[in-house]
């Protein structure tokens, strides 16, 4: 246990993502190699100190300046390694101050969120499905060799065979001196725009940014392309043994953070238009503004159309009338379905049913249980046991179900069954001697 280096999840923030919570299956993971703990309490030097990666997984609540000093002194003096995880609305969602921090590394997670714009496998818009998104050539080829998810399908870069999950997540504007890991990719929208931003420096100190939070969530981590990038990003913040140069970051294709108008928001406020009014000055009548010779109706034209007929020789006759002839030129429309086939039902297995039971008499069935009961009786003289007084109630119900002095499922004492026998044989009494 001494020999597992320490990652520390601090949740003095209020933190979103905790690994007694919804982050349990990480967990799990973590202690195979790792040291796992938990700080409750305000950033410091020996909290940070002892750790060799320290979590800020979501915080809710802001940093303060102290906070941000001791930050700074672990990763640029301490050579310690910072992984920062956000989610969708970035900091105006969460109500925290952590670009503050992140800006002075060339990393800012936006308040925005990242959407698929089309269903694939996921319900949820949010829940996006990223191709082609992992940009460092060195991280792509890496997990192109680990056993995961590929798009079998010949594309002219092999980085868009691999796709992972990114869900509820936010953009990134990455700038100098931090690179980009991933990004959206050319299908999920805003198009290529970075989701992770990664920083280091020449005494080891480095930084990970990833705007989403849910990406290792219980739900997700069960992906085994997110979990394989979990095992590289833990081993480059936690190892030296993974190192970028310039070349793995060529082939990076980002496009600009455009804001675009929120049309929703302008549809609920209509303005009127009165464009010719601009530069000129608006009449006492407003009645003078409106073409009413536009829309004019009057009969000034009909004696010319009278007059017409009598050019063209045609007589002039009211407007009749016309009934209308509706013809069927199709046939009737008959769905070419075939009826269904049903298949026949099984017979009854009749070897799971007692059909003497079912359909003997009751003298029969009498007769049968008496026989029943008078062996089960003998076997126990010969063992010297006495008759159990509950097996003659049993009998003596028996017989009454059978010969339906009770119902089925009524339950009644024995000594009542042999009161109704009883009156019923003292009704039958004056009929016998007759």
């Amino acid at each position: 246990m001494a020999n597992k280096p320490t990652i520390c999840f601090d949740i003095s923030k209020n933190e979103r993502f905790q690994i007694t919570d919804n982050y349990k299956m990480l967990h799990r993971k973590l202690k195979a190699h790792w040291n796992v703990e938990q700080s409750d309490v305000e950033l410091n030097r020996e909290c940070l100190t002892r750790s060799k990666i320290f979590v800020l997984a979501g915080p809710q609540d802001r940093f303060t300046e102290e906070e941000f000093d001791v930050l700074k002194e672990y990763v640029e003096q301490s050579g310690g390694s910072l992984l920062v995880l956000l989610g969708e609305g970035g900091e105006q969602e969460f109500n925290t101050n952590v670009n503050f921090f992140l800006e002075q590394y060339g990393i800012y997670i936006n308040n925005d969120n990242v959407v698929r714009p089309h269903y694939y496998k996921n319900f949820h818009p949010k829940e996006c499905i990223v191709g082609g998104g992992v940009v460092c050539e060195s991280m792509w080829r890496h997990l192109l060799k680990l056993d995961i998810e590929k798009v079998d399908y010949d594309f002219s870069d092999e980085k868009y065979k691999i796709h992972f999950q990114y869900p509820y997540g936010a953009t990134l504007n990455v700038s100098e001196p931090a690179n980009v890991l991933l990004t959206t990719g050319p299908v999920v929208y805003p198009f290529n725009r970075p989701l992770a931003g990664y920083f280091s420096n020449a005494k080891g100190g480095k930084i990970l940014a990833l705007g989403s939070g849910y990406i290792w969530h219980d739900k997700y981590l069960q992906d085994k392309t997110n979990d394989a990038m979990l095992e590289y990003m833990l081993q480059l913040l936690g190892t030296a043994d993974i190192s970028y140069t310039h070349l793995d970051f060529n082939d990076v294709e980002l496009n600009d953070n455009k804001h675009f108008t929120d049309l929703a928001f302008l549809a609920d406020m209509p303005k009127a238009c009165l464009i010719d009014s601009i530069g000129t000055e608006m009449p006492a009548d407003f009645k003078q503004m409106f073409d009413m010779s536009l829309c004019s109706l009057s009969n000034r034209l009909l004696k010319d159309v009278i007059d017409t007929y009598e050019q063209l020789h045609v007589n002039y006759e009211p407007l009749r009338i016309i009934k209308p002839q509706f013809e069927i030129p199709l046939p009737a429309l008959q769905l070419a379905t075939f009826p269904p086939i049903f298949s026949e039902p099984p017979a009854p297995p009749l070897e799971l049913f007692d059909l003497d039971e079912t359909f003997s008499p009751a003298r029969t069935q009498l007769a049968q249980i008496t026989g029943q009961c008078l062996q089960a009786l003998q076997s126990k003289e010969s063992s010297r046991r006495a008759p159990n007084q509950r097996e003659l109630e049993n009998y003596v119900k028996e017989c009454a179900r059978i010969t339906a002095i009770i119902r089925e499922q009524q339950e009644m004492p024995a000594r009542e069954i042999l009161n109704i026998v009883a009156r019923q044989i003292t009704s039958y009494a004056p009929y016998a001697e007759d």
